[in-house]
């Protein structure tokens, strides 16, 4: 199941509540593209292997995806159903880099290590494709385990600890 705003804004959603619904009923991981307007790495991301991904309908039965605009002044109802600002969304899981890729079950919970940023894009579908099957697995067995560590939220990012 993937959501489209329209043309151009194929993955923006405004209403997690229900994609956690739907996710919730499907028994699918949210994918969750956290990114922002003029970054251009989230854009490369979305031309190259997030909208071909959607497109090929490959991944429908596998994964809910949708994305939040972290610098967006639309509100936005998050998982839980309140209405929030996208960053305050962003915040409540640590997001410091975009895009940043969380892997999701219905109540919100990480099931798997997010992606960071886009560092090799030629392999990037690789690494996802894994992180989607694991995701997939945790919601299907309903395996909570996964807990992230401050590695999994930092990444190998110099310089993490004096950003906040």
């Amino acid at each position: 199941m993937f959501t489209k705003a329209g043309a151009s804004d194929r993955l923006q959603h405004n209403d997690l509540h229900k994609l956690a619904n739907a996710a919730n009923k499907a028994k699918l991981p949210i994918l969750l593209i956290v990114s922002q307007h003029h970054c251009p790495f989230c854009v490369r991301l979305k031309e190259e292997i997030i909208f071909p991904m959607q497109l090929s309908g490959d991944y429908q039965d596998s994964v809910i995806m949708a994305e939040i605009l972290l610098d967006s002044a639309d509100s936005i109802r998050d998982l839980g159903g309140k209405l929030v600002h996208p960053s305050q969304v962003g915040a409540a899981y640590n997001v410091w880099v975009t895009p940043t890729l969380l892997f999701l079950d219905h109540t919100g919970r990480e099931v798997h290590r997010r992606m960071l940023g886009v560092n090799t894009i030629e392999m990037y579908s690789h690494y996802l494709d894994e992180s989607l099957q694991a995701a997939l697995s945790a919601v299907k067995r309903g395996d909570r385990s996964y807990t992230p560590t401050t590695k999994d939220i930092q990444g190998d990012a110099p310089g993490y600890d004096q950003i906040y």
